[in-house]
């Protein structure tokens, strides 16, 4: 979708920070119509397609259930602003923030408990203790800008400074470090975009996307097939089959939200308000922080940004990968991945006489692909009541291609 729409992914040449690189007319906005009603059609195959596959591992297995399945633990910070309310300011991105096409929030367990921008951004902590990294020791910034209090191990206070070593998994085992929100492992992806905004019920502009509290109605027009009404509904159990069904929803969801702002486009071209960028002087002295609360294709992304007296000094970004392949924390939760993975049956049939020979580890690679299609894996399994370790590494995407 991002290639056939902007050209370039990740970081088309179109959109950049501070505004758009191009001038909009009616002539591309025609031609942006054109790329993005084929993902109606196709929207609807994939949800059709998953949704039969789903139900039908389902019925063959009930266990299936099982697979990568953790509680509804999540976080995200909401993407696609409304044009109406924001204003880019810390101070009014409760406000912004929540007039969103995708609502911003923390799910604990199922739950909803927050969704503010400000307690999501204050909530965070980044820990090292399993991660090759130093642990930092200081806590410049005690307060965020509305004088909230701030962890030192908030990313504002976070500074990066590797530890290579040996890898010992009762000590030091990754790269990652251990974000948490309120001391929460939680996990991020597109479908949390679509969970969050379901269960928050907040969304502004309802044209085509209609949350309700327990699920999310999408009005898909027609082209190529004729229109209809897709609902996703929240499900009793969150698991590895849950996560790729809701990703599935979430095709047609963005399109939708996309088909709405052209909409919009078109109103501002007519209107006359064509302004592409809006203009922004950098401070040449103090200290200034920011934070950039937005979202990759995977799922949730800040970027926490302090400048000194006209220059960056210091830049953390956390990433959706962070969170969901997070070490366990210093009190010994797992992180997503890890707690999936320990909640997944083997349920391919194995030769127990030699394991080695025939097991594929597909249990485990549905578990973690589920968090991120795109993610290489090595899986490491001890036989029980033994020490023979059976290993499978599996790297099917192509993000190693040339």
């Amino acid at each position: 979708a991002y290639v056939l729409i902007g050209g370039k992914y990740p970081h088309p040449q179109s959109v950049i920070p501070g505004g758009l690189s191009v001038t909009i007319n009616i002539t591309v906005l025609n031609e942006l119509y054109q790329r993005l009603i084929k993902f109606f059609d196709y929207g609807q195959k994939v949800v059709g397609l998953w949704d039969d596959v789903f139900d039908f591992f389902l019925e063959c297995n009930p266990d299936y259930a099982k697979v990568g399945a953790r509680p509804a633990t999540m976080i995200e910070t909401g993407v696609w602003d409304h044009p109406d309310y924001y204003d880019a300011t810390y101070k009014n991105c409760d406000t912004w923030g929540n007039a969103r096409w995708s609502t911003p929030g923390v799910l604990i367990d199922g739950e909803l408990v927050t969704t503010s921008l400000k307690q999501i951004n204050v909530g965070l902590e980044e820990f090292v203790e399993h991660s090759y990294y130093e642990k930092w020791d200081g806590h410049r910034f005690k307060t965020d800008k509305e004088g909230t209090p701030l962890s030192p191990h908030h990313p504002w206070n976070k500074e990066t400074i590797a530890k290579p070593g040996k890898q010992s998994w009762r000590d030091r085992y990754t790269w990652d470090t251990c974000p948490t929100w309120d001391r929460n492992s939680v996990e991020a992806g597109a479908y949390a975009r679509l969970y969050i905004t379901a269960k928050a019920n907040k969304v502004v502009s309802r044209r085509f996307v209609e949350p309700t509290g327990h699920s999310m109605i999408l009005h898909v027009p027609k082209h190529n097939m004729p229109a209809t009404t897709m609902e996703w509904h929240i499900p009793k159990v969150w698991n590895a089959f849950e996560r790729n069904r809701a990703r599935a929803f979430c095709i047609p969801y963005s399109a939708l939200v996309a088909l709405d702002n052209w909409y919009m486009a078109m109103d501002f071209l007519r209107k006359g308000e064509t302004s592409m960028s809006t203009p922004f002087t950098i401070p040449k002295k103090g200290t200034q922080i920011g934070v950039g609360f937005w979202g990759a294709g995977r799922g949730f992304l800040t970027h926490h940004l302090i400048i000194d007296d006209g220059a960056i000094s210091n830049y953390q970004i956390l990433t959706p990968s962070s969170l969901n392949a997070s070490p366990n924390t210093p009190w010994g939760t797992p992180g997503p991945y890890e707690e999936a993975v320990l909640n997944t049956p083997i349920l391919e049939n194995v030769d127990t006489g030699n394991p080695d020979k025939k097991f594929k580890g597909i249990d485990i690679l549905r578990a973690i692909r589920s968090f991120d299609p795109c993610m290489p894996c090595t899986t490491h399994i001890q036989v029980e009541n033994s020490n023979y370790m059976v290993t499978r590494e599996v790297t099917t995407c192509a993000c190693g291609l040339e």
